[in-house]
């Protein structure tokens, strides 16, 4: 487990109230400005299990610049950053989201409710890791240069995305601790599958590379998907093989990094059953790394779909139990299950930000329900308007 917290904050009382609530049980680090905590981040990145970061440093929001700046440092995609703000704006916390901040505290900081909190999230996202050189088997890539190796390819890969579809980092980076929660979750349910937590923690990494053959796709293939009519259907199913192919016959000091990534990126789509595509393999000989990654998008996919339910886990766990034995094994349902407590959080603080388009679409259907006349006002003979029957304007 990461011992060591950073609270970024140019207020000196709050910097000692945060050491104050934390010094025995971690290690804490302070910093006023900017510039002192991006330092601390770089010299600490395999110790940090969370940063608390003021938004308005130097009487300013440039707490978002500094957001940004973390998430891009070299292996620092994974460290969970909490915003800090006496002034909670919603403006300001909808940013904060969208730019992968998992938590808000608001000032002045009540230490119980603080300490519960984000312990809460450590545990989430650190619980059982330990990221020594020595759990890795001889001959193979340490974690630590495993973590530093995928985070430089997933800068790369992120920023081809990017004038493409800008909401795919986000995407990205639920995937990967969704991942990380169901590989853990398999590996103390299942011993007999022999995936290790070194194992599971490299199969998190590679999550991120799923769909990287899709660059060599033209956009509007891509964007139709997979129900699209040919040629551009059998043409969209060729992404998986060109991003296996992208990672085989890598160095053997990257082992089983690039086994993972080559896997992941052939067999996303595949169903237990052997339905999706490619179409060879069904059931167990569907690489156990691509199964994990395939159940982690179904979990992201429907956790979006279920985003204003009370209860989002409960909704996507329902409906994964419909598709056991077809689309995930049971197996597979049962590290979900076990997963409750990290899917749950992840499912409220880590949120996939949204298009432009899709952020549109949603406000013209809310405002078209809030505006519809009641039935019974409805002067006899009237036409009905039907919202979802409109042409969209040209």
């Amino acid at each position: 487990m990461r011992n060591t917290l950073l609270i970024i904050d140019d207020s000196e009382l709050d910097r000692a109230i945060f050491n104050e609530i934390f010094k025995k049980d971690y290690r804490v680090l302070r910093a006023a400005t900017a510039s002192e905590g991006l330092d601390q981040v770089r010299n600490n990145v395999m110790d940090l299990a969370v940063v608390v970061l003021d938004i308005c440093l130097q009487r300013g929001p440039s707490g978002f610049a500094v957001l940004d700046r973390i998430h891009k440092l070299e292996g620092c995609s994974r460290i969970p950053v909490i915003l800090l703000t006496a002034e909670p704006e919603p403006q300001w916390v909808y940013r904060g989201v969208e730019m992968g901040a998992v938590d808000f505290l608001v000032k002045p900081l009540a230490p119980v409710a603080t300490q519960n909190r984000i312990k809460s999230i450590i545990e989430d996202i650190w619980g059982g890791e330990e990221e020594q050189d020595a759990e890795a088997p001889a001959g193979k890539i340490s974690l630590q240069e495993a973590e530093i190796l995928s985070q430089r390819w997933q800068k790369k890969f992120l920023s081809f995305c990017h004038n493409h579809d800008s909401t795919f980092a986000s995407y990205v980076q639920r995937l990967r601790i969704i991942t990380s929660a169901l590989s853990d979750a398999y590996s103390q349910l299942f011993p007999e599958s022999n995936l290790t937590p070194y194992d599971a923690k490299l199969i998190s990494m590679a999550s991120g590379f799923a769909e990287v053959g899709q660059l060599a796709l033209p956009d509007e293939v891509v964007l139709a998907g997979p129900h699209q009519p040919e040629p551009g259907r059998t043409l969209f199913f060729q992404h998986t093989k060109l991003g296996g192919e992208l990672f085989k016959d890598g160095p053997k000091e990257w082992e089983p990094l690039t086994t993972y990534c080559a896997e992941i990126a052939t067999y996303h789509h595949k169903h237990y059953d052997g339905s999706g595509f490619p179409p060879a393999l069904s059931q167990d000989q569907i690489p156990l790394s691509a199964q994990l990654v395939h159940t982690a998008m179904q979990c992201s996919d429907l956790a979006d779909r279920y985003e204003n339910e009370p209860d989002v886990f409960k909704m996507v766990y329902r409906a994964l139990s419909l598709r056991a034995g077809h689309v995930l094994s049971h197996n597979m349902l049962k590290a979900v299950d076990a997963s409750k407590k990290p899917l749950e959080n992840i499912f409220r603080t880590v949120r996939v930000q949204r298009r432009v388009q899709d952020v549109e679409e949603k406000l013209q259907v809310r405002e078209a329900l809030s505006v519809r006349p009641d039935p019974k006002s409805r002067e006899k003979g009237s036409k009905s308007t039907n919202f979802f029957s409109r042409r969209k304007p040209d």
